[in-house]
């Protein structure tokens, strides 16, 4: 039979493809002539039995593969797998080597799992081996089985009877529970996919929460005790809790109360303060210098009565020491005691001596400067601005006539004025002099308390 030339051609061409495609396979697959093209490099195994694992089964690392297992020999102790691994597969040495099955019924394989990232690698420096104790197989079917049916054989039967029959009594009749409650599970479990980057950070974050409250742990635990002591002692005195809070309304009405009386003598105390506080202001400096001398004043004053039943007194007199000031005096005449007409006093005169001189030190040049009087917000003190708003209550007493009181309902309701305490009198920004409240007449029964008059006045 004579071929034609086209089907020769077709033969042959399928012969070609029919050799590339077993080299390939042999080579890429089986791992044939690895080593004759350069593409491998080789690396062993110590187990005590194979595990299962057989010649050209894959191996991974990280679950990808990376070669194939070569020659397996029986060596003492056990035996010694050849791996053929793909160069530019870096594995460290610190790695283990795991037989594990595809399946439960699949073929087994050799997986490899670094335990650093670290070098030095298995394709550095010779050919390196990966010792028995860095080895896992799997549990043998032999062992499996065994252990199964010593399992099974230790339930007691009638134990499990009753075990199923309880099951059946649970569930029986709850089929489209059980499926509503599979169907919410798998909601759940799309949701948690969903937000699965939201509760790793939760997770990661939640860490340090615990971290921080183990820490504070101690600290946490004494609050813990002390608030229980806290609501035991509130428990037990709830009676008395509950007697203060009922007579907080009383009290509100006698304070509310109060505030309404003083509304019309109020005003005029805080201003007659503000006055007594503007020059407090000024002379602070000066108020300072006294308080601090005080003490020292008190402190010496104790030497006079030191307890024996006698007063210790002593008087030195220090004429001229230090010798007055007459610098600035030299155009005055000189007035003797004797001279008592009344003449003008010269405020254009006084000492003009330097502070460092030692004449007259405690004269009126070496007292602290004054400061400025504080700047109060326009309208409210001096009588600035509209006048305050007024009530049609009786001011006047001994037969005065009748003016407006004027009360704290308007913003611009403060302002100075002069105050007698004998007479408890004073004049307001339109002229009228007014009397406040029942402080008429005080000073001559209370004396230097008749100011106390003020608050306890409005309260008869």
């Amino acid at each position: 039979m004579i071929l034609k030339r086209g089907v020769k051609i077709q033969l042959l061409v399928f012969a070609i493809i029919t050799v590339l495609g077993v080299t390939y396979t042999a080579v890429r697959y089986i791992g044939v002539g690895g080593s004759l093209f350069d593409r491998t490099y080789t690396a062993y195994v110590e187990l005590p039995d194979s595990g299962g694992a057989f010649t050209n089964s894959e191996v991974t690392y990280r679950g990808v593969t990376v070669g194939r297992v070569g020659p397996i020999k029986l060596v003492p102790g056990g035996v010694r797998i050849e791996m053929e691994i793909e160069k530019g597969a870096r594995i460290p040495r610190d790695t283990l080597a795991v037989v594990a099955n595809r399946s439960a019924v699949g073929e087994q394989y050799i997986d490899l799992q670094p335990r650093s990232d670290d070098g030095p690698f298995l394709d550095e420096g010779g050919v390196h081996t990966i010792p028995a104790a860095n080895t896992r197989i799997p549990v043998k079917t032999s062992d499996l089985l065994i252990n199964v049916d010593k399992t099974v054989s230790s339930v007691d039967t009638e134990d499990l009877r009753t075990i199923v029959d309880e099951l059946d009594k649970a569930f029986n009749g709850s089929g489209s529970d059980l499926q509503s409650i599979i169907d919410d599970s798998g909601k759940i479990i799309r949701e948690m996919d969903e937000n699965f980057e939201t509760t790793r950070d939760l997770l990661d974050n939640s860490k340090i929460v615990l971290n921080t409250q183990k820490d504070k742990g101690s600290s946490i635990k004494a609050f813990a005790r002390e608030l229980a002591d806290l609501t035991d002692t509130i428990r037990e005195n709830d009676g008395n809790i509950r007697e203060t809070v009922d007579a907080t309304v009383p009290a509100t009405v006698q304070i509310d109360r109060l505030v309404d009386g003083l509304s019309d003598d109020l005003p005029v105390l805080l201003a007659n303060l503000s006055s007594t506080g503007q020059v407090l202001t000024a002379d602070q400096d000066a108020i300072r210098s006294l308080l601090i001398s005080l003490p020292f004043t008190v402190a010496g004053s104790q030497t006079i009565l030191p307890g024996d039943g006698y007063q210790h007194m002593g008087l030195a007199l220090n004429i001229d020491s230090p010798a007055p000031c007459t610098e600035g005096y030299e155009k005055t005449k000189p007035r003797w005691p004797q001279d008592t007409k009344e003449i003008p006093a010269r405020t254009d005169i006084g000492c003009a001596a330097p502070k460092k001189s030692q004449t007259a030190v405690r004269g009126a040049r070496n007292a602290p400067e004054a400061r400025p009087y504080l700047k109060l917000p326009p309208g409210t003190l001096d009588g600035a601005g509209e006048p305050p708003a007024a009530s049609t209550r009786n001011a006047g007493t001994d037969g005065e006539e009748s003016r407006p009181v004027y009360q704290t309902n308007s913003t611009k309701s403060v302002f100075v004025t002069g105050y007698d305490p004998t007479s408890g009198k004073y004049v307001g920004p339109d002229g009228v002099t007014y009397t406040v409240g029942s402080s008429g007449g005080t000073k001559s029964l209370l004396g230097d308390e008749s100011w106390k008059w003020l608050l306890l006045g409005p309260l008869s």
